[in-house]
């Protein structure tokens, strides 16, 4: 039977390049720690790839910079210095474009919430710096929406077509800023559909709070609401999958938040109790403890499904292999999603609520259908029983 994992054991999972930008995403490291790193096995390409995947080009760029001196070549510092400075660049874009969005939709007199990186970067001191993101989320109501794109055309703001369409979705299609940012006006947090208790914008503007941000006053949640929707987005929106760089990330520094608040990690469980998300909140606040990015010993441990008998040890072996696109995950998404849907505990069952059925948008390779013969696609038969033996030595025998 295989053991529970320890944090220890759960990296010990991980690739060398995805233990490394794992390590960036911490914050402070000693130079004992970073110098403990396995850089003589790094793949240097794919460690560049992930992080431009995951927009952590300023905090791998901050981590090389410390590495002892020759492991890391030249021409990849080089390569991450550039990234680093296209990042900061974006970082001044999407604080002015905030800016913007935020004066605009308070002279129409339209109540907004922030969420995600942007809610945590108007909180932080290093501003939009604090993480890349790909957007900026807000949460607005429904019925104010036409007034909040009209505010926000005139503020410089663009429709971005037709393209896409997205009555499936929690959000209406996008708008545009210079330089290919978006905006992302939301009704809601989850899709339509979704399985959690029914939320209504009033409902999460009650979990809100005011705080000043560059001269303005905006809304974000409450640090326990914020760490709740991070975790319930990551591990079932995403499937523990997608963002799980900017997850690690987030909640080492909403923790800090938390624990400020005096109310402790109680007020999580409140608030994943209260949203009906018990299994994907447990399931994330556990990856990220086995990421090393949460320190409490008292997490949700009894909301984590199917973690008892033969196959518990296999279920979080799963959930470490699934995330950092390691070359070690499941070549099935069918297998995948068996060892998913174990862990959520029936959560979505009933309506058959998951979220790859309400619309959200997976890559080209996600969509391929297993034949039954272990095949993917076209890929030929002896790669796949490659990919295979690989991921079953790894979840196996780790």
């Amino acid at each position: 039977m295989l053991a529970p994992l320890t944090p220890i054991a759960a990296r010990a999972l991980l690739s060398p390049s995805a233990r490394v930008l794992l390590t960036a995403a911490l914050g402070e490291h000693s130079a004992a720690s970073v110098a403990a790193l396995p850089w003589g096995h790094v793949h240097w390409p794919t460690l560049v790839s992930l992080a431009t995947h995951e927009r952590a080009g300023t905090h791998l760029t901050s981590l090389l910079q410390q590495a002892p001196p020759g492991v890391v070549p030249t021409d990849v510092l080089q390569a991450m210095a550039g990234i680093a400075r296209v990042a900061r660049f974006r970082s001044s874009e999407l604080a002015a474009a905030a800016g913007v969005a935020v004066d605009a939709l308070a002279a129409a007199g339209i109540t907004a919430l922030w969420l995600k990186g942007a809610a945590l970067a108007m909180q932080r001191p290093e501003g939009f710096l604090v993480r890349g993101m790909g957007d900026l989320d807000l949460l607005i109501d429904e019925l104010a929406q036409p007034a909040a794109r009209a505010a926000l055309r005139m503020a410089g703001w663009a429709d971005s077509g037709p393209g896409e369409r997205y009555e499936a979705h929690h959000h209406d299609a996008p708008m545009s800023w210079r330089g290919g940012l978006r905006l992302e006006l939301h009704t809601g947090l989850f899709p339509p559909g979704h399985p959690f208790t029914p939320c209504s914008v009033n409902d999460w503007l009650t979990r809100a709070m005011a705080i000043r941000w560059e001269g303005r006053d905006v809304l974000v949640l409450q640090p326990a609401w914020h760490l709740t929707h991070a975790s319930v987005h990551w591990a079932w929106s995403h499937e523990g999958e997608v963002g799980t760089w900017q997850y690690v990330h987030d909640t080492c520094v909403l923790s800090e938040s938390v624990r400020a608040t005096g109310a402790g990690w109680a007020s999580v469980q409140r608030a994943s109790a209260q949203l009906g998300a018990g299994a994907p909140v447990g399931w994330a606040l556990w990856f990220a403890q086995m990421m090393g990015s949460l320190d409490s010993a008292t997490l949700f441990t009894d909301e984590r499904s199917g973690t008892a008998g033969l196959l518990g040890g296999l279920l979080e072996r799963e959930w470490i292999v699934r995330a950092w696109y390691s070359p070690s995950a499941s070549p099935s998404v069918k297998w995948s999603r068996f060892w998913w849907r174990r862990s959520m505990n029936g959560l979505g069952s009933r309506q058959r609520a998951w979220p790859w059925r309400l619309g959200r948008m997976v890559a080209p390779a996600l969509t391929s259908s297993d034949s039954g013969t272990g095949i993917i696609g076209q890929r030929p038969s002896v790669v796949m029983v490659r990919r295979w033996r690989r991921h079953l030595a790894r979840v196996l025998g780790g």
